[in-house]
């Protein structure tokens, strides 16, 4: 009895010493070993993408793991439906906006968030020198929400860009999902033959796999719930910016004529605009110029003195060898 009961506790030693090892990079699949996993449930990765737990087959019988993956990871545009309805998928988008008046625009920008069911994750408001105010906002949709905010929010306010990006994270989710479910099955196992052992040392190296095992399972845990958040909302960047006039309203030219007429009114423009700004700068900073008027104005004094007592003290040396 106790050289079985020494048998399972080195084979469930052997078994954490490998969780270990593959909780430690979170891409790395499990690593199994023989007959010792046969009763271990493993991922299931299926061609349809229906994934679950399942008793782990021999070792000639078991499925490639990409293969519930190909039409993921291939570069044709059409995807299969199919593996896109159990996919992991994190949407992300960045826009930058431009508008005519800013508290309407941001009051209608968090009406929208609100209407979505979303969430303001950041939001900063700065005012420039000339007075235009301008915020970057980072904002947490829903994902089935997603694409009617960013067609919504393109026509609340003037869109000069835009960029999104869609990562598929089936497999490191699914994978760090198996895992999760591998350490549980080790920990009820643990639990139980601790209740049999009879033996300090033996109740000592259980008692470490424990605690070990359900560090494991904190960590994948926390993963799992970090990943949960990103899929179920997507991240959308705003910037809004409050301008004098939008960009790219322009009509396009049609003759050389009409672009030199426009690149003339666009530097003249462009020259009233720094113009402006320039006197807006220093109305807003008139007390320092002031305090540097005075400063040169008094410099100045004092040289002209110096000058001036050096100048007399010259013409008098002559008069002085004279007498």
């Amino acid at each position: 009895m106790k050289k079985l009961f020494s048998l399972l506790l080195s084979l469930l030693l052997i078994l954490s010493l490998f969780s270990g090892c593959g909780a430690k990079n979170e891409m790395a699949a499990p690593q199994y070993t023989g007959g010792a996993m046969k009763e271990e449930a493993f991922f299931d990765y299926t061609a349809d993408m229906n994934f679950g737990y399942a008793e782990m087959p021999e070792a000639e019988e078991m499925p490639a793991p990409e293969a519930g993956y190909e039409s993921v990871h291939n570069n044709s545009l059409t995807v299969d439906s199919s593996v896109l309805k159990n996919a992991k998928m994190i949407y992300r988008a960045t826009m930058e906006m431009q508008t005519l008046d800013f508290e309407t625009s941001e009051r209608a920008l968090a009406e929208l968030v609100n209407s979505c069911g979303g969430y303001f994750e950041n939001r900063s408001i700065s005012n420039r020198s000339s007075g235009y105010r301008y915020g970057d906002f980072t904002v947490r949709i829903p994902v089935e929400e997603y694409e009617h905010f960013c067609t919504q929010m393109s026509e609340l306010c003037h869109l000069v860009h835009m960029s999104s990006s869609a990562e598929n994270i089936s497999e490191r989710y699914y994978d760090t999902q198996s895992r999760l479910e591998t350490a549980n099955i080790k920990l009820d196992r643990l639990q139980s033959l601790l209740e049999k052992a009879d033996n300090m040392a033996d109740i000592i190296t259980i008692e470490s796999a424990i605690s070990e095992t359900e560090y494991q399972i904190e960590q994948l845990s926390g993963t799992l719930r970090h990943y949960d958040a990103l899929v179920d909302y997507a991240t959308v960047y705003v910037n809004l910016q409050e301008v004098y006039k939008l960009s790219g309203t322009e009509t396009a030219p049609e003759t050389f004529g009409d672009r030199i007429a426009n690149a003339f009114t666009g530097g003249l423009e462009d020259a009233l605009d720094f113009a402006e700004d320039f006197v807006v700068m220093l109305a807003g900073s008139w007390l320092f110029l002031l305090i540097f008027v005075g400063a040169i104005v008094l410099i100045a004094r004092v040289v002209r003195r110096k000058v001036t007592k050096f100048r007399n003290k010259k013409n008098q040396l002559p008069e002085t060898n004279e007498k």
